[in-house]
């Protein structure tokens, strides 16, 4: 069972969702939906503010917002109600100016919930995987998820998150994401003294030979190009494997 006090310890109304979803597997469930969700729907929002599409803002907030009181996030909802009224009133200039409450509240929460359903994975080392595409995201999780405990990035902003609050194992690093892209995140690596501590493998779809040559400047482990395969994938980890055993010769 997952220890419901991080959550309550982080002011989610539990008690309240629980009248709603009647027992923990359920509200698990959902949860756990919600989580995996988010971080699309905030890419859609964003996509909405530029196009300044309020109509249209408007009416994903407000299922952000519903979805946050269904779930006890109450506070969380807060913000999401402030962006939905100002969707309807077309005020684009407060929503541009005060869009990165939305982004801290969305990863506010999915932090939080990874937090919250990994803490029963201790035992497992965390991979953390960076790549704007879900579908690469979820093959990798599938191809190595029952091995490792994945943590899912789709930019550098949330890549670096998960570097400053988890322990991580291996990165595996797409270089051409939104935001802070993959070699920024090389550089902060390089910058908080990781990058020879943690083993990067860069996956990307483009194999050019600048590209290349730019990434192994970097002490990065290796480099998996898409599209890859279960065994392409089970060679990365072997070297992953590698890289801990010769440290501690």
């Amino acid at each position: 069972m997952n220890n419901i006090e991080i959550l309550k310890n982080n002011s989610v109304d539990v008690a309240a969702a629980l009248e709603l979803w009647g027992d923990m597997e359920s509200y698990n469930e959902s949860l756990l939906e919600y989580k995996d969700s988010l971080n699309s729907k905030l890419a859609s929002l964003e996509n909405y503010k530029n196009n300044r599409d309020w109509n249209n803002y408007a009416i994903l907030v407000h299922s952000m917002k519903s979805e946050s009181k269904y779930l006890g996030f109450m506070q969380e909802a807060e913000v999401f109600l402030d962006h939905e009224l100002k969707g309807k009133e077309g005020n684009g200039e407060y929503i541009e100016n005060n869009f990165n409450a939305v982004t801290n509240t969305v990863r506010k929460i999915v932090t939080l919930l990874n937090s919250y359903f990994n803490e029963n994975t201790n035992d497992k080392k965390n991979i953390l995987i960076a790549d704007d595409s879900n579908i690469i995201l979820n093959f990798l999780e599938k191809s190595i998820g029952n091995d490792f405990n994945i943590l899912k990035a789709q930019n550098g902003e949330e890549t670096i998150k998960y570097l400053e609050n988890s322990t991580i194992y291996a990165i595996l690093l797409d270089l051409n994401m939104p935001g802070l892209n993959g070699f920024e995140v090389l550089n902060y690596l390089k910058e908080h003294d990781l990058i020879e501590k943690i083993p990067v493998v860069i996956i990307t779809g483009d194999d050019t030979e600048e590209t290349i040559k730019k990434a192994f400047t970097y002490p990065i482990l290796d480099v998996l190009n898409k599209p890859f395969n279960d065994k392409s994938i089970n060679s990365i980890l072997t070297s992953i494997k590698n890289f801990y055993e010769n440290q501690n010769i």
